[in-house]
């Protein structure tokens, strides 16, 4: 196919996170922990009103507005002090597409090590053994280079 240029910044790292959270949160069996949080708030609800025992509401209401509120709010506050000492202001990465597989740094990763790919608007994530390519429109040239790869990964039985 081509070559796929891009700089990888903060700004895409935290963008690739919020995509990630954002499936995870909407294809996880995780995502029905904050049921059970909304369960320990109602019968925390009728602990207060029938025993006067307010602990449960608490730490129940507690917890299901750190689920479906600040959770993103607390991981992104993490991934930015990561960021701040780990990565660099930007890196350009390089990658290599070939009906093969995936080039970066002379390594392949095959399409068979390929396990996952989602497709989200404006963004691909590639999901092999241990690592998460991510691959925002923008990392293309032309708007065909970036449907000739959802094409390419049609081809190779990935979506």
């Amino acid at each position: 196919m081509s070559k796929i240029e891009f700089q990888w910044n903060k700004q895409k790292a935290l963008q690739a996170s919020k995509i990630v959270y954002d499936w995870d949160m909407k294809h996880s069996p995780k995502r029905f922990i904050g049921w059970l949080f909304i369960a320990l708030t109602q019968f925390g609800i009728v602990g207060a009103l029938k025993h006067n025992a307010f602990g449960l509401l608490f730490i129940s209401t507690f917890l299901v507005l750190y689920w479906y509120v600040f959770r993103w709010q607390v991981r992104k506050y993490f991934l930015n002090k990561f960021y701040a000492k780990q990565l660099p202001s930007s890196v350009t990465i390089v990658l290599d597409v070939t009906d093969e597989g995936i080039t970066h740094n002379n390594q392949l990763f095959s399409w068979d090590e390929v396990y996952g790919v989602r497709v989200i608007d404006d963004a691909i994530l590639l999901q092999l053994q241990g690592e998460l390519l991510f691959f925002s429109k923008d990392a293309f040239a032309t708007y065909e280079e970036f449907q000739a790869f959802k094409e390419l990964l049609t081809q190779k039985d990935k979506i």
